[in-house]
């Protein structure tokens, strides 16, 4: 996939110059496409025009074909996206010219696919755009299809954070595609300039947590049996670092709305986590993460004593004296774990790599944990996700007391 630079200075891309309003047609939906090889292109606009059969629709391309005529119901047009970031996710120069051709040409859904290489399912397509345009809706996003190990920084992250800060119940809050009401993407587009001003183009966008400041809808569809594209694996450290930077520094930003009182989903009933399939030894993979998080145990304390009180230290320290087999990191300790890295990005508490870096094997651990606890069980693994998120809504208020009053906590 390409990777164009975004300068300081950089606007909303100009796709082309624009014709006159009175030859400009305008298309209820916009459907725009990241670049796309050319022999794949054929297919992927055979499955748009099934998706909206006897619809006028815009087809945004990096390079679109010269047949384009094989396709009469659709119009496609130049779109310059200006790719940056992790690369398999939406990026900023995606939202910008997105919303740039939104305008332009009055559209009333505007579908953004991220993924170059999966399969374009003409009913979800046509179910975003639905969304959008029939039920009102701002933001509307796919779930897809996990397996029980699937995902994990999503689900142990990104989706706890979403949900108990800002209110949203949607599981990929970073979207890989996504469906947008044109006044959302306006708003996206603002925010995409504040990033390009402050050089931070590279940076990722949140459309979750901007759509619930901004009090706009959001809400998200089955994407049945599609599973979501897998991350690059060529260095996870600098992915986890990447994706929680921006997270970070989202919530900072936003902290005066998430910082609101509001009413808070009901804890699941039962126990507090499902309890880990002790028959079962642990595998090779979780000896090595629980391995790293004991070498972090004996090199890190350091650090972690500039960012987590007394006691969290102590409940590491008594996790790191459990064995392999019998290893569980509570979804509380984890929440807590997580509201205090994030102050502590807040508050400089240390370089943000650094902070980034310590923060890693306490992840590691966190998943280990959960490996052990969900033993390749889809339904298991589901109940272990929702448990943790109701944590994180459950210690909301510890974060938000960290935050108004930090040396009230400090170690």
């Amino acid at each position: 996939m390409s990777s164009t630079a975004i300068t300081a200075d950089a606007t909303l891309p100009d796709a082309q110059p624009s014709p006159t309003s009175a030859s400009r047609s305008v298309a209820e939906v916009l459907v725009c496409l990241p670049a796309i090889a050319a022999d794949a292109l054929p297919t992927v606009l055979e499955a748009i025009a099934s998706a909206f059969p006897g619809e006028a629709v815009l087809v945004a391309s990096s390079d679109p074909p010269a047949n384009a005529s094989d396709w009469p119901s659709l119009e496609l047009i130049p779109y310059s996206n200006a790719r940056t970031g992790v690369g398999w996710v939406l990026a900023v120069g995606d939202y910008a010219a997105a919303a740039h051709l939104a305008v332009e040409r009055d559209a009333r859904a505007v579908i953004l696919l991220g993924d170059d290489t999966a399969p374009i399912d003409a009913p979800l397509l046509r179910s975003l755009a639905d969304s959008v345009r029939t039920k009102n809706i701002d933001l509307v996003l796919p779930r897809f299809t996990l397996g029980p190990n699937d995902a994990l920084v999503n689900s142990g992250l990104l989706y706890p954070l979403s949900r108990a800060l800002f209110g949203a119940d949607i599981h990929f809050p970073l979207p890989i595609d996504a469906a947008l009401s044109t006044r959302l993407a306006q708003r996206l587009a603002t925010s995409t300039q504040r990033l390009m001003a402050l050089n931070q183009g590279s940076s990722l966008l949140w459309p979750v947590s901007e759509a619930a400041a901004a009090g706009l809808s959001v809400r998200e569809i089955p994407a049945a049996d599609i599973a979501p594209p897998a991350p690059p694996q060529d260095d996870f450290n600098a992915l986890f670092a990447t994706v929680a930077v921006s997270l970070f520094a989202d919530i900072d930003a936003k902290a005066s709305f998430w910082q609101r009182a509001r009413g808070l989903p009901k804890r699941p009933s039962g126990q507090a986590s499902p309890p880990p399939i002790a028959a079962i030894e642990a595998s090779s993979e979780i000896h090595s993460m629980i391995e790293t998080f004991h070498l972090a145990q004996d090199n890190l304390q350091e650090v972690w004593s500039l960012v987590l009180p007394p006691q969290s230290r102590l409940a590491l320290k008594k996790l790191s004296e459990l064995s392999p087999d019998a290893f569980v990191m509570e979804p509380d300790l984890w929440a807590r774990i997580v509201y205090d890295f994030t102050l502590a990005f807040h508050l400089r508490t240390l370089n943000r790599n650094h902070l980034l870096g310590a923060m890693t094997p306490l992840y590691l651990a966190w998943v280990a944990s959960h490996l052990r606890t969900v033993s390749d069980d889809p339904g298991r693994a589901a109940r272990a996700v929702e448990i943790t998120a109701s944590a994180f809504e459950t210690e909301k208020s510890y974060i938000v007391s960290r935050w108004r009053w930090p040396d009230r906590f400090n170690p």
